[in-house]
């Protein structure tokens, strides 16, 4: 038997979908640096007390989920939201006060040291996927495996389209691109450190494994796991313009690039690899993408310390 939905029945629905989204982004905005953002540059003043109000309102926004059901889709992506915020200081203030993680890191070369934080923030990672396993999302969901590396760009085409772009292609040319230019950026920043290169070759096993900890740190983190709640939620547009923003906006400060260009570029960043990520069903090519870049960075970063 088929049931036909009535006008009135189809304006609930899109008056709930609606009320999601508004709430998601809204939850989003105020689990972000964009409070921070317009107290320090717009009002001249500073929010030290941040990180406790990013987990009070996260709390907050689960149990509004309760009180109002309407919002019950949106409870597992802001508990993952709350556990990325908790996460750092769980336990990495305990690890980094023993005298094994002082004689290993602290005042060695700096590329040891950003291997010992990509360390910790694989450690963060885990605990976040750890959660997500607990909200009852499977590891296809979290989009934790390689995916598909030839993937048609915007997903599976039907069978009436032409065939499009794989992302075997795109991925390797943006990859490439994106290391160039990067490449080219620092230098421009400090052309010093172009004729100083050679000195982070010895420490280049350490940089490549510090990038690939670095990417797998930030995309399951940062992205496989807030796209895996979100999606049922409110869809993949607004799930990667949502998750892509707040990406961008963690940038802002203490970000490389920072400020406004460091803003658009890691946002920018974050909707390609949102994307890919989508197309592909994996991590595959956002680790590929965001590996290139973090190699070059990191040595240039072992090329200025020397």
């Amino acid at each position: 038997m088929t049931t036909i939905s009535t006008p009135t029945e189809h304006t609930a629905v899109a008056g709930r979908s609606t009320m999601v989204i508004a709430a998601a982004w809204l939850g989003t905005l105020l689990l972000s640096k964009l409070p921070l953002v317009i107290a320090r540059d717009l009002l001249g003043s500073d929010i030290p007390w941040i990180a406790p109000a990013w987990i009070v309102t996260a709390i907050l926004l689960i149990a509004a989920g309760y009180v109002w059901p309407v919002l019950k889709p949106l409870r597992a992506y802001f508990a993952i939201m709350g556990v990325i915020l908790l996460a750092p200081f769980l336990l990495r203030p305990w690890i980094q006060q023993t005298s094994l993680w002082g004689g290993l890191f602290e005042g060695q070369a700096e590329v040891i040291g950003i291997f010992g934080d990509r360390l910790l923030l694989v450690l963060d990672t885990l605990i976040v996927l750890a959660v997500l396993f607990l909200l009852g999302v499977n590891r296809r969901e979290a989009f934790l495996a390689v995916g598909d590396l030839k993937a048609p760009v915007g997903g599976q085409a039907s069978p009436t389209e032409k065939r499009r772009l794989s992302w075997l292609v795109l991925g390797a040319a943006i990859s490439l691109l994106l290391a160039g230019l990067f490449f080219l950026f620092l230098v421009s920043q400090n052309p010093a450190g172009l004729s100083n290169i050679g000195a982070a070759v010895p420490w280049l096993p350490l940089i490549l494994l510090s990038a690939g900890l670095n990417a797998f740190g930030e995309e399951a983190q940062f992205r496989a796991a807030p796209l895996a709640t979100l999606l049922p939620a409110v869809g993949p547009a607004h799930a990667i313009w949502l998750t892509s923003i707040w990406f961008g906006l963690g940038h802002y400060y203490g970000g490389f690039p920072s400020g406004p260009f460091g803003l658009v570029y890691s946002g920018g960043l974050a909707l390609l690899m949102g994307k890919a990520m989508l197309d592909t069903r994996g991590l595959g090519w956002p680790w590929i993408i965001h590996i290139s870049i973090d190699t070059v960075i990191y040595i240039f970063i072992a090329a200025t310390a020397m």
